[in-house]
């Protein structure tokens, strides 16, 4: 999921800054016989990312609540909703024949199973979150 994010910041600060060799320009770094390009911008990008990303998870003792409602809202359209279709347009497949209505049957399943995921996650959240105190662990 972070991906998306990386690249919508990177585009958005090579429109801000075009100029900017710390920004677009990728320095070159031997190892031995290997050898690879580096953009500093991107490096302290990601690695800030991360970071932060660990200080919620270290501040939130159900960060995997959470972790969970964002994976059962992306499962579904992305794995499940969209290849589907894209397999319906490809094949041609007319609509209302036995194997449409099997595609949809199989998305609608794939979806109940999501919609039940969130529910889960964000009853984990309600209960969770006013007992739990930040940067607190049980041991």
């Amino acid at each position: 999921m972070a991906q998306p994010l990386f690249r919508v910041v990177e585009m958005g600060a090579n429109m801000a800054w075009p100029q900017s060799d710390f920004v677009n320009k990728g320095y070159p770094i031997k190892m031995g016989f290997l050898s690879c390009e580096v953009n500093f911008f991107r490096l302290i990008w990601r690695t800030a990312y991360v970071i932060i990303a660990t200080v919620l998870a270290m501040a939130m003792p159900f960060f995997n609540e959470f972790l969970g409602l964002l994976g059962a809202i992306g499962f579904w359209p992305l794995i499940v909703f969209f290849p589907i279709q894209m397999h319906i347009a490809q094949k041609q497949i007319k609509t209302q024949s036995l194997k449409w209505f099997m595609l949809q049957l199989l998305s609608l399943m794939c979806f109940l199973v999501t919609a039940a995921a969130a529910v889960g996650s964000i009853r984990g959240i309600c209960k969770n979150i006013n007992k739990y105190k930040l940067f607190k662990y049980k041991q």
